[in-house]
């Protein structure tokens, strides 16, 4: 495996890790009131790397099993109108994806103490991160951490890239798999190695992770809206120009 596979994987899985998944989340789990439950959150994090790995597994699979004919099939006319529906609506969802101001509110909100709407995830962080063991809050906490997985799936960009440069490696099956376990755990490394400082210094680390929580949370939908709206429009111009010849 050569070391500009490695550094480029490694990058990439850097990206990754300043996810809403990967990072927000996990810093908004240890800012829970009461005890925290460390446990729960490495065990969130596990998941989520589980879960990518078998999804990037399962994407590898079929790109060795069907690459050729795919990349054949998208150089006719026909896999140039697909190019273009899929560019396009790359593009137009990059426009739905909440950005700073939407953030910016809610901080605000929170900051005068007025009531935030609660969603699902909140719902399922409290009984995630209740102070009885359950098998409720067990399988609330995987629920949490597969959704949590699961919506960033459209905004997926750099795990796309990390699974086209491994399918294109000359690696064998099980290598191609170590290594994409290894890729996963770059990944919530960084959430990892904050969870242990907050173990180690207690709650004068929460003002920070607060920061950097609502940071993450302003600048991850807006940055993740501009690289899915400037990857679709590329798309999308690229195979227009194929088929209308402009």
């Amino acid at each position: 495996m050569s070391l500009s596979l490695v550094g480029g994987l490694t990058v990439l899985a850097l990206i990754d890790s300043t996810s809403i998944g990967t990072l927000v989340l996990p810093i908004w789990l240890m800012l829970q009131r009461g005890r925290l439950l460390a446990g729960r959150i490495g065990a969130f994090l596990l998941v989520v790397a589980l879960f990518y790995w078998a999804m990037g597994l399962a994407l590898l699979a079929g790109a060795l099993t069907f690459g050729d004919q795919l990349i054949t099939f998208l150089d006719t006319p026909a896999g140039a109108w697909v190019r273009l529906l899929v560019g396009l609506a790359l593009f137009a969802v990059s426009w739905k994806i909440p950005g700073k101001k939407a953030a910016v509110a809610r901080q605000e909100a929170r900051k005068r103490g007025e009531d935030v709407p609660r969603g699902r995830l909140d719902r399922w962080r409290e009984q995630a991160m209740t102070q009885r063991s359950s098998s409720r809050s067990v399988v609330a906490l995987a629920a949490f951490a597969v959704l949590a997985a699961s919506a960033e799936i459209p905004t997926m960009l750099p795990y796309l890239a990390g699974i086209g440069l491994l399918s294109a490696a000359d690696l064998g099956g099980a290598a191609q798999a170590g290594v994409l376990w290894g890729y996963c755990l770059v990944m919530i490394a960084p959430a990892a190695v904050l969870l242990v400082v907050r173990l180690a210094v207690g709650t004068r680390l929460d003002g920070a992770l607060r920061k950097i929580g609502d940071f993450l949370e302003r600048e991850a939908g807006e940055t993740i809206g501009w690289l899915i709206g400037i990857a679709g429009a590329i798309l999308a111009l690229r195979a227009g120009t194929e088929i209308f010849g402009f």
